[in-house]
């Protein structure tokens, strides 16, 4: 590894902020007693045209407008942005507490501010790494052999193929999954593994989420209660179920760092689909567009429903692999939690958060004109595929596939999301560097987030001298994926933050095949030219404060009706 492929702030971007530092504390000073500042930080301004500029970023409470930008450019001379602050400033600020890049102290210090210079490196939480150890000898081989293979997309046709792959079961479902709710899987589980003799073992991620009020989550299931305790009771000695363990002050031996965010199911040991969507209604609609009538799907359909890749393939070897890991989970954090479930659990959760979202009227419209369908891509041959796991092995393969790349690398991911300066992260930040270093060679990059991504997110790779041309932001963008030289393809459940790439718990596949990489750019470039937009949105939800009754055109949600999956 040389410097060279860790980026780096150059000089002149730092010069360029000099200005900016010198005034920001008087900015501070003067409104940290201003109702509805919520922080203040150093960051970009992204006219409507040309180049983002060096400014102080104000970020306010959701909805109001305390300050002015074109006021606070007269009074500290230098150019100012007044914008909603994310859910995240807002718990940080109101709680006190380090969420993401508070100090212990609670002060919001950002990893934009630490990476120019402002600051010293800064511990956050949550913690860097669990105990997890990968087995000796590691048994994650590519497996180049025939085998019968579906690839499909959400939302138009991922629960389609799912609800087929569930329903085939003859003996046993092995299950790893971060967010099981959606109330027509829970059915179709429940159809597959009732039949005595049948077996179902599954992994969650130790902190369940709140039922929805409202949204396409309106009448997803609580997940202790509807169901774990239903399939208890039907099941009785068939079902085994238990949480993963994650690092907290209750439990610093926890295996993941802060989230077990995998999505793999394994049927019949032989067969085995893996995903970026959860077991939910946002993940897996209940529709059946390429059965039904299409003009039929939900309003707002590409807009409201995940963005998610799905993969089923009928191969002994990559079932048990999978299998085989799963089930090593299952033991090991069995063996930590017990019957204590919050011992699984991390210290700092957003679970109990409540937002206030403005009140859609329904779209008279499609979001995106021409709407175009993917039916799924259906395969029997021989394929080269490798499997990934996080911690095991999938920072290095990410790292060699988007260094192969000669003509194009094609990025969607919901965020690239830096949390602190740790040097512990030299996997995550080689990664950053690896895409921008493809940049600087020509080679062509496109970059697809999620629009809710945070702009703090976007000022660290326009910092680190990305181009802004190579982002565009789509609203529920859920897959992860890289696609290089339109031959090669990666997806699976890996977000890009310090933690998804190296120390929570994720898996992805990797595809050296001309066939499906084509059918997957195809959806890319869909995505790129007619769902996803310049900027990321603008407007973001307002954190309910205890007992606050809700405003008027407003709906009071949990966070996760609104940012759905954004752990890391």
């Amino acid at each position: 590894m040389n410097e060279s492929d860790i980026p780096q702030v150059s000089a002149a971007v730092k010069a360029a902020f000099a200005p900016i530092m010198k005034a920001i504390d008087a900015a501070r000073a003067q409104l940290s007693e201003t109702a509805g500042v919520v922080t203040v930080r150093p960051g970009y301004k992204y006219p409507p045209e040309g180049k983002p500029v060096p400014a102080i970023v104000v970020a306010v409470t959701p909805g109001t407008a305390p300050v002015q930008d074109t006021k606070l450019e007269g009074e500290f001379g230098v150019p100012c942005t007044v914008i909603d602050a994310t859910v995240e400033e807002q718990v940080a600020a109101a709680r006190k507490q380090p969420v993401s890049f508070g100090t212990p102290g609670g002060s919001m210090v950002s990893a934009f501010e630490q990476m120019i210079g402002g600051v010293g490196a800064l511990d956050f939480a949550p913690p860097k790494s669990g105990s997890y150890k990968p087995p000796s000898p590691p048994d994650l081989p590519l497996v180049d052999e025939k085998m019968e293979l579906t690839i499909c997309v959400s939302p138009e046709a991922g629960w389609g193929e799912l609800e087929t792959f569930l329903g085939a079961t003859k003996e046993t479902l092995t299950v790893a999954m971060y967010q099981f709710t959606a109330p027509h899987i829970f059915k179709a589980i429940e159809q597959a593994v009732s039949p005595a003799g049948r077996k179902l073992e599954l992994i969650l991620h130790p902190v369940p989420e709140k039922p929805a009020k409202s949204g396409v989550k309106a009448n997803d299931l609580n997940e202790e209660a509807d169901v774990i305790e239903p399939l208890e009771t039907e099941m009785k000695r068939r079902f085994e179920q238990t949480w993963a363990t994650l690092v907290s002050k209750k439990n610093p031996d926890g295996l993941f760092a802060s989230a077990y965010h995998i999505k793999v199911a394994v049927r019949d040991s032989s067969a085995v689909w893996l995903s970026s969507g959860n077991w939910q209604s946002s993940n897996q609609p209940d529709v059946h567009p390429f059965a039904d009538n299409p003009d039929e799907l939900p309003a707002g359909f590409q807009r409201k429903y995940n963005r998610d890749y799905h993969a089923i393939i009928n191969n002994d070897k990559l079932a048990s692999i999978y299998e085989f890991y799963i089930k090593r989970d299952f033991e090991l954090s069995a063996a930590q939690a017990g019957e204590d479930v919050s011992f699984a659990q991390p210290d700092s959760l957003a679970a109990d958060v409540e937002v206030f979202v403005p009140i859609e009227a329904e779209e008279a419209e499609e979001f995106a004109k021409p709407k175009q369908l993917f039916p799924p891509l259906r395969l029997n041959r021989k394929v080269s595929v490798q499997p990934l796991l996080t911690p095991d092995n999938y920072a290095e393969n990410a790292l060699k596939l988007i260094q192969s790349a000669k003509e194009s690398v094609w990025f969607q991911n919901q965020y690239i999301n830096f949390r602190g300066t740790d040097d512990d992260f030299t996997e995550f930040k080689l990664l950053v560097g690896a895409l921008k270093k493809k940049i600087d060679a020509g080679v062509e990059v496109r970059v697809i987030c999620r629009d809710l991504m945070k702009q703090e997110s976007l000022d660290v790779l326009i910092g680190l001298d990305f181009p802004k041309e190579v982002f565009r932001f789509q609203p529920a963008c859920h897959n992860k994926t890289i696609i290089v030289d339109g031959k090669i393809v990666m997806f699976g459940s890996h977000n890009w933050s310090n933690e998804g790439v190296k120390t929570n718990r994720d898996a992805s596949l990797i595809f050296d095949d001309q066939e499906i990489a084509a059918y997957l750019a195809k959806v890319y470039d869909y995505d790129w030219n007619n769902l996803a937009t310049a900027h990321p949105a603008t407007a973001r939800p307002r954190v309910a404060r205890e007992g606050e009754p809700t405003p008027p055109g407003f709906k009071r949600v949990p966070l996760s009706d609104v940012e759905d999956d954004g752990e890391g």
